[in-house]
């Protein structure tokens, strides 16, 4: 069976749409003019204070649910509400994503305010933040802005093709997993992990924007059955993606998780608290969340389902972009696969991770992680950690 189907094309923003992103487009321009350059204060609005508490009250009530089912809504905070995400294309530009509350992008700008003790809601950062992975030299998450001062991405490869390709300070601070935090409390944690057992968290290749991904959901359910009984997995977390299609039916027990919207700031959070809740991963895609498994020492499991990529949607130099992309994610899947089979059977995560992380570390960079005083100062001025010129 298809795992989805095409989505339908988003609707044409209406007239309030377009005035809304005109205002968002003056704000971004004024902040990064003159004043920017006079450090005044900037005063986040009474709705960007309010979508930040609105969706972690959304997590918060997910991950404390009992019987455990974390699942964060996948609607988006838009006018003052929560509205259903479908067709909201204008909210899925990173440059938005500190002046419009909808786009904070999976968090990563809060959490990296936070990791540096700044204020959460305070001035926009003058970096593009690459929000995941790219393994490929031509890939584009986000072109320069007449604001933007550098980049920040995880893995030294990534900067490195950055900097000579932007000629602007590209920094690598590592795997962004490791600046969430859990949801809940270690006291909380503890007793979940207590009552789920040794536990198998679930990601799959999943569609972004107009880049669909398919496989065949049934055979993946099954091969995720195979790996927990062989492995000694007593728990099965199914994490669903926000733009997934419906899931076939589930083995009684498996627990499914999604972590809700990409514009929801506390999205890492709700991800590292899956990861801390699970002793292994099993996926079928070379992606961000592989290496953040790596990062915090999970064992690996590859699902030997494949899935097929469409770019039927896109065109030009961008669908080149993506073809050449998911063709080196193939070619370092097939190098991990490989990797995986030369380990001993039953292998522990540290294992695992010494033998993984000279293929990895390149896209992830798991040793630039950034203390809050090296991050204060790099948020302040990219050129102090910039990768030097090679």
């Amino acid at each position: 069976m298809p795992g989805s189907a095409l989505p339908v094309p988003p609707p044409r923003p209406s007239g309030r749409d377009r005035r809304h992103t005109l205002r968002l487009w003056l704000r971004g321009v004024l902040m990064a003019g003159p004043l920017e350059r006079l450090r005044r204060p900037f005063l986040p609005d009474l709705e960007q204070w309010q979508a930040l508490a609105a969706y972690r009250g959304l997590v918060q009530q997910a991950f404390r649910q009992r019987p455990f089912a974390p699942q964060v809504s996948a609607d988006v905070w838009y006018q003052g509400r929560f509205q259903d995400s479908a067709g909201r294309s204008a909210f899925f530009n990173p440059a938005q994503r500190e002046l419009e509350p909808s786009s904070h992008h999976y968090g990563h700008d809060v959490q990296l305010k936070r990791h540096a003790g700044l204020p959460l809601l305070a001035r926009p950062l003058p970096l593009l933040l690459e929000h995941g992975l790219k393994v490929s030299r031509g890939a584009t998450f986000e072109a320069p802005r007449a604001w933007s001062r550098g980049y920040l991405c995880m893995g030294p490869l990534r900067a490195r093709w950055l900097q000579e390709r932007f000629g602007l300070p590209a920094v690598a601070i590592g795997p962004w997993i490791q600046y969430a935090r859990p949801v809940l409390e270690e006291a909380e944690l503890q007793a979940l992990r207590q009552s789920l057992g040794p536990t198998l968290l679930v990601l799959l290749a999943h569609s972004w924007d107009r880049v669909e991904r398919r496989m065949d959901l049934a055979d993946c359910v099954a091969a995720v059955q195979e790996i927990a009984a062989a492995e000694g997995y007593r728990s099965v977390i199914w994490l669903r993606h926000w733009q997934d299609p419906p899931l076939p039916p589930l083995p009684e027990g498996w627990i499914v998780a999604c972590n809700g919207h990409r514009s929801n700031p506390w999205f890492l959070d709700a991800l590292r608290t899956l990861l801390e809740l699970s002793d292994g991963l099993a996926t079928n895609a070379f992606g961000t969340h592989l290496g953040y498994a790596v990062a915090l020492e999970r064992r690996l499991h590859w699902v030997e389902v494949e899935a097929e990529q469409d770019l039927s949607r896109l065109a030009g130099v961008q669908a080149t972009q993506e073809a050449e992309e998911w063709g080196e994610r193939q070619r370092l899947s097939g190098e991990l696969r490989s990797a995986l089979a030369e380990l001993p059977a039953g292998a522990s995560a540290a294992l695992q991770a010494r033998r993984l992380r000279p293929l990895l570390d390149p896209y992830w960079g798991f040793g630039q992680l950034r203390s809050g005083l090296e991050l204060g100062r790099l948020l302040a001025d990219p050129r102090s950690g910039a990768t030097p010129p090679s």
